[in-house]
């Protein structure tokens, strides 16, 4: 029995009741920062789906809403409507401060009254400048610090926006209704066209992130049906190796520059890691989408947009959302970020001259002649036909599995042990270190070198 069917247990006895409907609402933070300028700065002319506040702190600003000039200055608040057209620039001093949010509420009534108040400056006195200000100047605060205790710091930072929250929502409800001027698409009680697209991009992000860093399951992702349509998915991930990058509001427009560059080529969703991006592309062409050279083209723009060194790790392409997970490990994998390839799957239900196959390259990886046809020879096979035998049974050929074992035993001897590159080389079946370097490399994305010293870091 149910608690609301036992709740009405005791209805006889009731004098009087009624109840509130129930009600679902969410709220998006996103691209909030603060930030000191000087002379010469500005931001160019763009529109968003999303509510702004903007408070100067120090100095002035200028900002042009739908090309009217507005003059901010020290202690004033700009309240921004969703997909105004707004620029700005320094104004008349030598340096300036402002703290910058921007939200999203799914919730009809709210967003209507808020949308209704427009785009509007607030003189440093006025009502809803002196009730925010606290929160806002306290969420500034809390930007530059960088606490060790990150979960008081997420609790504050969370604590500090529902009180921000409620100050705006009670500021709106306290003027005349004024939903009726607002435009059509608010008042359609979901907000506009684009604020939905942005709630869709974010369920679907906030789906891929808790599937890539959930717990192990079968490997089949059952809710397709909740994914846009496709028929391939593709995946690779992107690090800023230096660390105070992701302390920056850069770190939002990387996000951005992302998803507006993948969505040429189908339906994004970029997940936000320790300091990395995972963008995971729903693409529905036929043949096989070359992810490779979206991801590099991402990587080039990245850097020059940037200025930063950007390293790429690409997890590949599948037809299936259950495999994203092991594109995802394979991804990391490319960045040092994870144990290279672990233990080998289980081969239970494989061809019996495969599971031979790969036992022996597993016990034989060290030997530098181990070789397709050698291992055929020894099998009573033709080369070509166990190459085929691989490729079939397990979906990669013979030199990825070599290269999987031998790269992870090098990792687990670069992390672990003291040897030299080129004993670690020796150990794992390469004479040559130069030509070990460069596979190793290949695969791990960084040199072996720099992946000991990584390792070492973390």
């Amino acid at each position: 029995m149910s608690w609301t069917s036992e709740a009405g247990g005791g209805r006889d006895f009731n004098l009087d009741q009624y109840a509130l409907p129930d009600l679902r609402l969410s709220f998006q933070m996103c691209g909030t920062h603060w930030r000191e300028v000087s002379t010469g700065w500005s931001y160019p002319a763009h529109n968003h789906s999303l509510f702004e506040l903007n408070y100067v702190m120090e100095g002035q600003q200028f900002m042009d809403i739908e090309k009217q000039r507005h003059i901010q200055n020290a202690g004033e608040l700009l309240l921004l409507a969703p997909d105004c057209v707004h620029e700005s620039r320094i104004g008349r001093c030598p340096s300036m401060s402002y703290f910058c949010m921007h939200f999203d509420i799914e919730d009809a009534v709210m967003y209507e009254r808020i949308a209704a108040l427009g785009s509007t400056l607030f003189a440093e006195h006025d009502e809803l400048t002196v009730k925010l200000k606290p929160e806002l100047e306290r969420l500034a605060l809390l930007c530059s610090e960088q606490s060790d205790e990150q979960a008081d710091e997420s609790f504050a930072i969370r604590a500090s926006l529902l009180r921000l929250l409620l100050e705006l929502c009670q500021y709106a409800f306290s003027l005349p209704d004024q939903t009726q001027t607002s435009s059509p698409s608010v008042l359609d009680g979901r907000g506009t066209e684009s604020a939905r697209r942005l709630r869709e991009r974010h369920a679907l992000e906030k789906k891929v992130q808790d599937f890539l860093v959930g717990p192990e399951t079968d490997g089949v992702w059952s809710e397709r049906t909740l994914l846009p349509p496709f028929n391939w998915v593709g995946l690779f991930t992107v690090m800023v190796p230096d660390r105070s990058f992701w302390t920056k509001p850069d770190r939002f427009f990387a996000k951005t520059l992302l998803d507006d560059t993948l969505s040429e080529f189908g339906i994004s969703a970029v997940a936000t890691g320790d300091r990395r991006l995972t963008a995971v592309l729903f693409m529905d062409g036929y043949s096989v989408p070359p992810l490779e050279e979206y991801a590099a083209d991402c990587r080039r723009l990245l850097e020059r947009s940037l200025n930063e060194t950007v390293r790429l790790g690409i997890g590949g392409v599948a037809a299936s959302p259950g495999e994203l997970k092991g594109l995802y490990r394979q991804s990391l994998r490319g960045l040092g970020l994870d144990e290279p390839f672990g233990t080998l799957p289980d081969f239970e239900f494989m061809n019996r001259t495969i599971r031979l196959a790969l036992l022996a390259i597993e016990s034989e990886y060290a030997e530098p002649d181990l070789t397709l046809g050698g291992l055929a020879k020894r099998l009573q096979l033709s080369p070509n036909y166990l190459s085929g035998l691989f490729t079939t049974e397990t979906g990669h050929p013979f030199t990825w599995h070599l290269t999987r074992i031998r790269m992870d035993r090098a990792c687990a001897l670069l992390k672990g042990t003291q040897m030299k590159v080129h004993q670690v080389a020796r150990q794992v079946g390469y004479g040559d270190q130069a030509y070990f370097s460069r596979c190793f490399k290949s695969v791990i994305g960084i040199s072996p070198i720099s992946y000991r010293n990584q390792m070492l870091e973390h």
